[in-house]
């Protein structure tokens, strides 16, 4: 009878994640984070709302291009860099990102 080795946490496994699906995953965990703090920020803060507003004709439109466009961005910075990630781990930081922010729009529902 064989023992079976230890798996260490770092290293690579069959589910690892690399170029794009891995850079744009985490692209999208920051992106939903984003757009949950920039809907807080324009309702809170009426000049940075105004400003938006004057960009595209409506702050919503502006909010919407500045969410794909963080997403755009930082899905080619991670992955150009190389960025790998574990599909698991992945996973489970978009469902956290997700409710993170679904909870933060309802707490703000809540709030006003």
């Amino acid at each position: 009878m064989s023992a079976v080795p230890p798996v260490d946490a770092g290293a690579e496994t069959n589910d690892a994640l690399k170029g794009p699906p891995a850079g744009f995953g985490l692209a999208a965990v920051i992106a939903i984070l984003f757009n949950t703090a920039l809907a807080w920020a324009e309702n809170v803060d009426e000049p940075l709302n105004a400003y938006m507003a004057s960009l595209s004709g409506d702050p919503w439109r502006t909010h919407g291009f500045a969410a794909v466009a963080v997403f755009i961005v930082l899905g080619y910075f991670f992955t150009s860099r190389g960025f790998r990630i574990d599909g698991s781990r992945l996973a489970a930081l978009l469902v956290a990102a997700s409710i993170v922010a679904g909870g933060g729009l309802a707490l703000w529902l809540v709030l006003i």
